[in-house]
């Protein structure tokens, strides 16, 4: 763990926290291409390999029957289902406010407007492994049906290649009908070119690990995608007002994910920090994941100690924190002030478990300090703009003189003449 004192810390200590440690991709995409390619080259022959290799996959069929799909719900205990659905009508009661329109106005020189058109397919990426991302299923797959999107297909590995009935309940919930049990940079390349199983897709989106990460990152001028997803972070803003326990109960939620998470607490008060500091030790020594989230707090518990609140919101600022929880007096003052943060959570009850599962807002985050250029996922990651006009003859022959100044400056003759020729057209 490490503490800094923002009135003496030098400029090289803080950037290096600052930056924090990323996630090298070069060698995952050396050992990903081959994959890639091979996976466009030879479709499900490729990716049942590869799945068998890295999945588990026992063979069979690439897509979870319709049987499997509407009997799993069955299979789960009705707390579950219960929450599945509570969460469910949250997060879409959050995201069908997210709303692009289309319009259109008209001026002397016609009429111009645009037109908000969803995706028609897309590919869903959910983790594997030692947990069940059943949340990430609501996540990534409720905004793209509320956007309109007609076709979702989801991958997954599973475990040891088979997928676990709570992550094909929540599918079956959002509409989801087609599921294929691959995960990794084969099932990323199966999304991206099309197999015969698996057809292609219009965007990628979801999280994964640092193969995952490598395989958006090498089909993206194929396919779309949302964004690189880095380890798991919050940065929490307090005062004196704040509880040492509930901080180190948030720090540790974001531990407990991966041996490079990241948790760090900005606050005015010194013996918050130290306090809080005590109660994650204790936390850390009791906690059913604290081989992992011991390892991250190593480097990844830092507790940050400013002079006042404006000096902390812009540490806050510059670190652009995946997670972002303001625990003063006053958090909405303070969020006035913050520009860059993936997701905000406000008051000393507002525990980012909170938007991790169940309270509405989307947990797909940027990560890395990329929310200083990124948002959320959203709705508006699903739909794409068509912008229209019509010129009217008047119109062309009020524009094409401005037309034809800027082309002929910019070496584009066709373009002037184009312009030119509706403009003297609109006049005989």
């Amino acid at each position: 763990m490490l503490t800094i004192d923002l009135r003496r810390a030098d400029q090289k200590s803080l950037g290096a926290v600052i930056r924090r440690e990323g996630v090298d991709l070069a060698d995952a995409m050396k050992k990903v291409r081959p994959v890639i390619e091979r996976v466009r080259a030879d479709g499900d022959s490729a990716v049942r390999r590869y799945a068998t290799r890295f999945d588990g996959f026992r063979g069979g069929s690439l897509t979870v029957s319709g049987s499997r799909m509407r009997s799993a719900g069955k299979s789960i205990p009705w707390s579950l289902m219960s929450s599945l659905s509570l969460s469910k009508k949250r997060i879409e009661a959050f995201h069908k406010r997210q709303i692009l329109s289309p319009f259109e106005f008209k001026d002397r020189c016609g009429f111009y407007g645009q037109k908000v058109l969803p995706l028609e397919r897309v590919g869903v990426y959910i983790p594997g492994g030692s947990a069940d991302y059943l949340s990430t299923v609501l996540m990534a797959c409720i905004p793209a049906k509320i956007a309109g999107v007609r076709e979702v297909a989801l991958c997954t590995p599973g475990r040891r290649g088979v997928i676990p009935d709570s992550i094909l309940a929540a599918a079956k919930m959002c509409g989801v009908s087609e599921v294929h049990p691959v995960g990794g940079a084969h099932s990323i390349a199966a999304m991206a070119y099309g197999t015969e199983s698996i057809r292609r897709v219009q965007k990628i989106v979801g999280p994964g690990g640092t193969y995952v990460s490598a395989a958006k990152l090498l089909v993206r001028n194929d396919c779309e995608i949302d964004f690189l997803a880095g380890p798991s972070e919050v940065l929490i803003i307090a005062d004196a007002n704040a509880r040492p326990a509930f901080l180190a109960s948030d720090m540790l939620a974001q531990l407990e994910h991966d041996p490079y998470a990241r948790a760090v607490l900005v606050t005015i008060s010194k013996e918050i920090a130290a306090a809080t500091r005590d109660e994650l030790e204790d936390m850390l020594c009791k906690a059913d994941r604290r081989d992992i989230a011991s390892v991250a707090a190593k480097e990844g518990a830092i507790f940050v100690v400013s002079p006042n609140l404006e000096l902390a919101v812009k540490f806050a600022n510059d670190y652009a924190p995946e997670h972002l929880l303001i625990d003063c007096k006053n958090p909405r003052a303070v969020l006035s002030k913050i520009r860059n943060a993936g997701s905000a959570f406000l008051g000393s009850y507002s525990s980012v478990a909170f938007g991790d599962y169940c309270s509405g807002t989307n947990h797909i985050l940027p990560t890395m300090g990329a929310s200083a250029m990124k948002s959320a996922l959203s709705v508006y990651d699903f739909v794409k703009i068509l912008p229209y006009q019509s010129i009217t003859p008047g119109g062309a022959s009020k524009l094409s003189g401005a037309v034809n100044a800027l082309a002929w400056s910019e070496g584009l003759p066709a373009h002037a003449d184009a312009a030119m020729m509706r403009g003297r057209g609109s006049q005989k």
